[in-house]
């Protein structure tokens, strides 16, 4: 999506899918298309707006969400002061209109929202100049969110140590949001301190029209079709206890934070993906599951997985999407069955020849599995479709690459710190309910040495304690270091998926094994 954010800058369009079906810039440039439009003047994000699946399923939560939040720990560059961060601040709120989000409610108990005007949120009344931060000043901070009042953006900037901590309600920013808000900071900062006016590249598609396009698409007759999936993979039953939101509170989850090693995270970012044809998404997944078989000693489990939701590609919604630059809450939510081939543990932890036959069918029950936006769809956009039933209790969210976002500047840069989990974990301890018995949130941080895959795992003290989360832990880190040790050992291969030519798995493995030397 930055790929596809920088070029739309320079007048070239193009979406995310064609970036990875053409892999190669000559391709990719045979289907790109050049244009000097600047955006949709008629596009401004402002006004009424539709809540989407996501929304829908938070105002379902039983408890307070006011304080619901992302939370990031900017470094900023050495000659910042405080004008020049309130400067940076307002030109983001001006530039992306969900930052300026009102949550009213009707007398029916929805909600109604609102996205107002550029200059409605002064950035002066959003930030906060602290000499330290602490938990009791990150929740301070936390505690000024205020939906209702149109407060969803919350900061502490720390001249002492050159820090700046945002923190926005989670009902306006998601992961691929930071990194765009990161960029837009960068750009600003690069330009205020070189003298020029800050003006912000336009956002494309708003959040306002693509939650109207949702509403209009979860109607459609290939949306509606895949209700039956839907209820198939809800009638699988849990294998962990369900949280009690009356204990179970984010406030007082356990919580473990653990790294994966630079060159494991190097192989898993690369090559190990390549070798099964398949994206870092799928193969933690993989891992997640064959560790929950062993932890739970169980072969079938469901798993509640989230996606990034930046669909351009809609059938029949038009080819004028673009979300490359929106900043909004576009995840979507929805259920994973697996069900997972029995292996001796030694087997997947030290990449024995048998396990790439668990991955490849890992792997092909995840390609059978429906658009998960269209479960969201379903369930919350349609009436006409009963969908209903308990969200799985086990969690699981890759968060991508975490680290600054790619600019025109170099050096005098602000960045994500990576020690910040103090601070966001004060952010993220509030009183409202566990939606999972246990969670897995991922995230890949670039550090001094190289890339670590960094785990948060989150997990309901009424169900699990500290040593059952680590041995997970544990077993989740030995699987995907065991599918690396089978990637060097010359392991993966295609699948039926891969193909589509009607072979089989065992067709396909004779014929790579028959044409490996060719």
């Amino acid at each position: 999506m930055q790929v596809v954010a920088r070029a739309r800058a320079a007048g070239v369009r193009c979406r995310p899918k064609d970036v990875f079906v053409e892999q190669t810039v000559a391709r990719l440039a045979r289907v790109a298309v050049v244009s000097d439009s600047h955006g949709d003047a008629g596009d401004d994000g402002t006004g009424s707006l539709l809540a989407t699946p996501i929304m829908r399923w938070l105002r379902e939560v039983p408890g307070p969400v006011d304080e619901f939040n992302q939370t990031v720990v900017l470094d900023a560059p050495a000659t910042v002061d405080e004008a020049d961060v309130l400067a940076v601040l307002q030109a983001v709120l001006d530039r992306h209109p969900m930052l300026r989000l009102r949550v009213d409610e009707s007398d029916g108990g929805a909600w109604v929202l609102t996205v107002a005007e550029v200059g409605a949120v002064d950035a002066g009344s959003c930030l906060q100049t602290v000499d330290s931060l602490s938990a009791e000043v990150v929740a301070r901070a936390r505690a000024r969110l205020d939906p209702a009042a149109g407060v969803m953006v919350s900061a502490l900037w720390v001249p002492v140590v050159g820090q700046l901590v945002v923190i926005a309600h989670h009902l306006v920013v998601d992961g691929v949001s930071w990194r765009i808000l990161l960029e837009d900071i960068n750009l600003a900062w690069a330009q205020r301190s070189s003298g020029q006016p800050i003006v912000l590249p336009e956002p494309g598609t708003s959040f306002t029209r693509w939650a109207a396009l949702l509403a209009e698409y979860a109607r459609h007759p290939e949306v509606v079709e895949q209700a039956t999936h839907w209820r198939r993979v809800l009638a699988v039953p849990p294998v962990l206890p369900s949280t009690q939101p009356a204990v179970d509170t984010h406030a007082n989850a356990g919580s473990l934070s653990v790294e994966l090693d630079v060159e494991t995270t190097r192989l898993l970012l690369g090559e190990v993906p390549a070798a099964f044809h398949t994206g870092i998404n799928d193969i933690l997944m993989i891992a997640y599951a064959m560790a929950l078989r062993e932890f739970l000693g169980t072969g079938s489990v469901l798993i509640d997985a989230e996606g990034h939701g930046r669909h351009d590609d809609l059938p029949g919604l038009g080819d004028d999407i673009d979300l490359s630059r929106t900043v909004g809450w576009f995840t979507t939510k929805y259920p994973v069955a697996l069900n997972i081939i029995d292996l001796d543990w030694t087997q997947v932890s030290t990449g024995g020849a048998g396990l790439g036959s668990v991955i490849k069918n890992l792997k092909e029950q995840l390609r059978a599995q429906p658009d998960g936006l269209t479960y969201g769809l379903l369930r919350y956009l349609n009436d006409d479709v009963d969908l209903d039933g308990p969200d799985p209790v086990i969690g699981f969210n890759y968060l991508g690459r975490l680290g600054a976002g790619a600019t025109d500047v170099s050096g005098d840069i602000w960045e994500i710190r990576p020690d910040g989990w103090a601070v966001t974990g004060a952010a993220a301890a509030i009183p409202m309910p566990l939606m999972h018995t246990v969670e897995l949130n991922a995230g890949t941080v670039d550090t001094d040495a190289g890339p670590r895959l960094r785990a948060g795992w989150t997990w309901a003290p009424s169900a699990l304690g500290h040593a059952e989360v680590n041995r997970l832990s544990q077993l989740w880190f030995d699987a995907l270091a065991g599918i690396c040790a089978h990637v060097h050992g010359g392991g993966g291969g295609l699948t039926p998926s891969d193909i589509g030519a009607g072979l089989s798995q065992q067709q396909i493995d004779e014929l790579q094994r028959q044409y490996a030397d060719s």
